[in-house]
Protein backbone atom coordinates (compact mmCIF):
# COMPACT_ATOMS: atom_id res chain seq x y z
CA UNK A 1 0.00 0.00 0.00
CA UNK A 2 1.33 3.45 -0.90
CA UNK A 3 -0.78 5.40 1.55
CA UNK A 4 -0.56 5.08 5.31
CA UNK A 5 -3.57 4.15 7.38
CA UNK A 6 -3.91 6.91 9.91
CA UNK A 7 -5.33 6.80 13.37
CA UNK A 8 -4.97 9.14 16.30
CA UNK A 9 -6.78 11.39 18.74
CA UNK A 10 -5.03 14.50 19.97
CA UNK A 11 -6.57 16.44 22.86
CA UNK A 12 -4.77 19.58 23.95
CA UNK A 13 -5.60 21.84 26.86
CA UNK A 14 -4.06 24.69 24.92
CA UNK A 15 -5.09 23.91 21.35
CA UNK A 16 -8.06 21.54 21.34
CA UNK A 17 -8.63 21.86 17.60
CA UNK A 18 -5.31 20.24 16.65
CA UNK A 19 -5.69 16.74 15.22
CA UNK A 20 -2.88 14.67 13.76
CA UNK A 21 -2.00 11.02 13.39
CA UNK A 22 0.22 7.98 13.67
CA UNK A 23 0.17 5.93 10.45
CA UNK A 24 0.88 2.36 9.38
CA UNK A 25 1.46 1.10 5.85
CA UNK A 26 -0.85 -1.93 6.14
CA UNK A 27 -3.09 -3.72 8.63
CA UNK A 28 -2.16 -7.13 7.20
CA UNK A 29 1.10 -8.44 5.76
CA UNK A 30 2.11 -11.83 4.36
CA UNK A 31 5.49 -13.47 4.85
CA UNK A 32 7.76 -13.97 1.86
CA UNK A 33 10.45 -16.55 2.56
CA UNK A 34 9.55 -16.17 6.22
CA UNK A 35 10.05 -12.40 6.30
CA UNK A 36 7.86 -9.32 6.33
CA UNK A 37 7.83 -5.63 7.21
CA UNK A 38 5.52 -3.02 8.72
CA UNK A 39 6.24 0.72 8.50
CA UNK A 40 5.04 3.24 11.10
CA UNK A 41 5.13 6.97 10.41
CA UNK A 42 4.75 9.72 12.97
CA UNK A 43 2.93 12.93 12.04
CA UNK A 44 1.58 13.48 15.53
CA UNK A 45 3.69 16.53 16.36
CA UNK A 46 5.51 14.69 19.16
CA UNK A 47 8.30 12.20 19.38
CA UNK A 48 6.67 8.81 19.96
CA UNK A 49 7.86 5.75 21.86
CA UNK A 50 6.55 2.66 20.04
CA UNK A 51 6.27 -0.67 21.83
CA UNK A 52 5.23 -3.78 19.92
CA UNK A 53 3.56 -6.83 21.48
CA UNK A 54 3.19 -10.16 19.65
CA UNK A 55 0.43 -12.74 20.01
CA UNK A 56 -0.04 -15.99 18.13
CA UNK A 57 -3.56 -16.52 16.81
CA UNK A 58 -5.70 -19.63 16.58
CA UNK A 59 -9.26 -20.02 15.37
CA UNK A 60 -11.73 -22.15 17.33
CA UNK A 61 -15.46 -22.37 16.62
CA UNK A 62 -15.12 -19.51 14.15
CA UNK A 63 -13.61 -17.12 16.71
CA UNK A 64 -10.04 -15.85 17.06
CA UNK A 65 -8.10 -16.83 20.18
CA UNK A 66 -4.98 -14.86 21.13
CA UNK A 67 -1.95 -16.19 22.97
CA UNK A 68 0.36 -13.31 23.94
CA UNK A 69 4.12 -13.82 23.87
CA UNK A 70 5.37 -13.74 27.47
CA UNK A 71 8.43 -14.85 29.39
CA UNK A 72 6.51 -17.93 30.48
CA UNK A 73 6.19 -19.27 26.92
CA UNK A 74 9.42 -17.95 25.39
CA UNK A 75 10.42 -21.47 24.33
CA UNK A 76 7.38 -21.51 22.00
CA UNK A 77 8.14 -18.25 20.22
CA UNK A 78 8.63 -18.63 16.47
CA UNK A 79 8.29 -14.99 15.42
CA UNK A 80 10.79 -12.21 16.05
CA UNK A 81 10.47 -8.48 15.48
CA UNK A 82 13.23 -5.90 15.14
CA UNK A 83 13.00 -3.45 16.73
CA UNK A 84 10.48 -4.49 19.38
CA UNK A 85 10.54 -0.96 20.76
CA UNK A 86 11.89 2.30 19.45
CA UNK A 87 11.46 6.08 19.36
CA UNK A 88 10.21 7.81 16.21
CA UNK A 89 10.67 11.56 15.86
CA UNK A 90 7.79 13.61 14.48
CA UNK A 91 7.83 13.68 10.69
CA UNK A 92 9.83 10.45 10.38
CA UNK A 93 9.03 6.78 9.89
CA UNK A 94 10.49 3.45 10.98
CA UNK A 95 10.49 -0.06 9.51
CA UNK A 96 9.72 -3.03 11.76
CA UNK A 97 11.10 -6.26 10.30
CA UNK A 98 9.34 -9.53 11.07
CA UNK A 99 11.08 -12.92 10.89
CA UNK A 100 9.39 -16.32 11.12
CA UNK A 101 11.66 -18.95 12.68
CA UNK A 102 9.83 -22.30 12.43
CA UNK A 103 10.15 -25.05 14.98
CA UNK A 104 10.88 -28.60 13.83
CA UNK A 105 7.34 -29.60 14.74
CA UNK A 106 5.62 -26.84 12.74
CA UNK A 107 3.04 -27.98 10.18
CA UNK A 108 3.97 -26.46 6.81
CA UNK A 109 0.59 -27.41 5.33
CA UNK A 110 -1.26 -24.85 7.47
CA UNK A 111 -1.09 -21.07 7.76
CA UNK A 112 0.38 -19.41 10.84
CA UNK A 113 -1.28 -16.25 12.15
CA UNK A 114 0.02 -13.52 14.46
CA UNK A 115 -1.16 -10.19 15.82
CA UNK A 116 1.36 -7.37 16.18
CA UNK A 117 0.10 -4.58 18.42
CA UNK A 118 1.90 -1.27 17.88
CA UNK A 119 1.32 0.95 20.93
CA UNK A 120 2.52 4.60 20.77
CA UNK A 121 3.26 6.81 23.78
CA UNK A 122 4.52 10.44 23.66
CA UNK A 123 8.23 10.46 24.52
CA UNK A 124 10.06 13.33 26.21
CA UNK A 125 13.76 13.25 27.05
CA UNK A 126 15.01 14.51 30.40
CA UNK A 127 16.01 17.84 28.85
CA UNK A 128 12.63 18.50 27.28
CA UNK A 129 9.94 20.43 29.10
CA UNK A 130 6.65 18.56 29.17
CA UNK A 131 3.83 20.89 28.19
CA UNK A 132 0.35 20.82 29.66
CA UNK A 133 -0.88 18.44 27.00
CA UNK A 134 -3.06 15.38 27.21
CA UNK A 135 -2.74 12.98 24.30
CA UNK A 136 -4.60 9.78 23.57
CA UNK A 137 -2.63 7.88 20.93
CA UNK A 138 -4.43 5.03 19.24
CA UNK A 139 -2.30 2.08 18.19
CA UNK A 140 -2.72 -0.64 15.62
CA UNK A 141 -3.39 -4.37 15.89
CA UNK A 142 -2.00 -5.67 12.61
CA UNK A 143 -2.08 -9.25 11.34
CA UNK A 144 0.96 -11.13 10.06
CA UNK A 145 0.31 -14.29 8.04
CA UNK A 146 2.82 -17.04 7.29
CA UNK A 147 1.10 -18.87 4.43
CA UNK A 148 1.20 -22.63 4.05
CA UNK A 149 3.70 -23.91 1.49
CA UNK A 150 0.84 -24.92 -0.81
CA UNK A 151 -2.67 -23.55 -1.22
CA UNK A 152 -5.53 -25.61 0.12
CA UNK A 153 -8.80 -25.88 -1.87
CA UNK A 154 -11.50 -23.27 -1.32
CA UNK A 155 -14.15 -24.37 1.15
CA UNK A 156 -16.55 -21.69 2.36
CA UNK A 157 -20.16 -20.71 3.03
CA UNK A 158 -21.18 -17.15 2.14
CA UNK A 159 -24.53 -15.45 2.76
CA UNK A 160 -25.63 -11.95 1.69
CA UNK A 161 -27.86 -10.62 4.47
CA UNK A 162 -29.61 -7.25 4.65
CA UNK A 163 -26.70 -5.17 5.94
CA UNK A 164 -23.77 -7.57 5.97
CA UNK A 165 -22.18 -10.63 4.43
CA UNK A 166 -21.50 -13.70 6.56
CA UNK A 167 -18.42 -15.57 5.37
CA UNK A 168 -17.39 -18.86 6.94
CA UNK A 169 -14.05 -20.25 5.82
CA UNK A 170 -14.15 -24.02 6.28
CA UNK A 171 -10.84 -24.51 4.48
CA UNK A 172 -7.32 -25.06 5.78
CA UNK A 173 -5.82 -21.75 4.60
CA UNK A 174 -6.92 -18.13 4.54
CA UNK A 175 -9.20 -16.79 1.80
CA UNK A 176 -9.09 -13.39 0.15
CA UNK A 177 -12.59 -12.17 -0.70
CA UNK A 178 -13.38 -9.19 -2.92
CA UNK A 179 -17.00 -8.01 -2.77
CA UNK A 180 -17.99 -5.65 -5.57
CA UNK A 181 -21.28 -3.83 -6.11
CA UNK A 182 -19.87 -1.02 -8.27
CA UNK A 183 -21.13 0.04 -11.65
CA UNK A 184 -18.55 -0.18 -14.44
CA UNK A 185 -18.44 3.62 -14.64
CA UNK A 186 -17.31 4.00 -11.00
CA UNK A 187 -13.56 4.61 -10.83
CA UNK A 188 -10.77 5.40 -8.37
CA UNK A 189 -11.52 6.38 -4.78
CA UNK A 190 -15.27 6.21 -5.37
CA UNK A 191 -15.03 2.42 -5.61
CA UNK A 192 -14.32 2.25 -1.87
CA UNK A 193 -17.98 3.10 -1.30
CA UNK A 194 -19.24 0.11 -3.27
CA UNK A 195 -16.58 -2.57 -2.82
CA UNK A 196 -14.68 -4.26 -0.02
CA UNK A 197 -11.72 -6.62 0.44
CA UNK A 198 -11.50 -8.93 3.45
CA UNK A 199 -9.29 -11.82 4.53
CA UNK A 200 -10.93 -14.76 6.29
CA UNK A 201 -8.47 -16.87 8.27
CA UNK A 202 -8.84 -20.65 8.16
CA UNK A 203 -11.83 -21.67 10.30
CA UNK A 204 -13.07 -18.10 10.71
CA UNK A 205 -16.77 -17.24 10.74
CA UNK A 206 -16.61 -13.59 9.71
CA UNK A 207 -19.31 -10.93 9.69
CA UNK A 208 -18.50 -8.40 6.97
CA UNK A 209 -20.27 -5.07 7.45
CA UNK A 210 -21.25 -3.28 4.25
CA UNK A 211 -21.33 0.45 3.43
CA UNK A 212 -24.75 1.88 2.48
CA UNK A 213 -23.93 1.97 -1.24
CA UNK A 214 -23.49 -1.81 -1.22
CA UNK A 215 -26.61 -2.67 0.78
CA UNK A 216 -28.72 -0.81 -1.79
CA UNK A 217 -27.82 -3.43 -4.35
CA UNK A 218 -29.80 -6.64 -4.69
CA UNK A 219 -26.74 -8.46 -6.00
CA UNK A 220 -23.04 -8.35 -5.18
CA UNK A 221 -20.23 -9.95 -7.16
CA UNK A 222 -17.77 -11.92 -5.02
CA UNK A 223 -14.30 -13.14 -5.98
CA UNK A 224 -12.53 -15.68 -3.76
CA UNK A 225 -8.88 -16.67 -4.03
CA UNK A 226 -6.12 -18.44 -2.10
CA UNK A 227 -2.68 -17.00 -1.34
CA UNK A 228 -0.88 -18.25 -4.47
CA UNK A 229 -4.08 -17.98 -6.58
CA UNK A 230 -4.05 -21.74 -7.12
CA UNK A 231 -7.78 -21.73 -6.43
CA UNK A 232 -10.10 -18.94 -7.54
CA UNK A 233 -13.85 -18.61 -7.88
CA UNK A 234 -16.29 -15.84 -8.81
CA UNK A 235 -19.95 -15.91 -7.78
CA UNK A 236 -22.90 -13.52 -7.67
CA UNK A 237 -24.56 -13.10 -4.28
CA UNK A 238 -28.28 -12.39 -3.97
CA UNK A 239 -29.84 -11.16 -0.72
CA UNK A 240 -30.92 -14.03 1.47
CA UNK A 241 -28.96 -16.58 -0.56
CA UNK A 242 -26.24 -18.88 0.79
CA UNK A 243 -23.56 -20.20 -1.56
CA UNK A 244 -21.24 -23.06 -0.66
CA UNK A 245 -18.03 -23.79 -2.50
Amino acid sequence: MNEFLKCGLFLSLLAPTVSQAIGINSMIEFAERGEGKFTINNNDGYRQFIHVAISSLDVENGKILKKPYTRDNIDQWDLTLRPAKTVIDSGLQKDFKVQYEPKNTDNKESDKYYQLTFAPTPYFSGKEKVKQVMQVAVGFASIFVVPAEKDQPLNYNVTYNQDHIQLKNNGDSYVRAYFNACEDTVKGEERKQCSKVVYALAGRDLRVSLPPEMTKQGKINAEFSTHYSTYEKTVTLTKGQTIRS
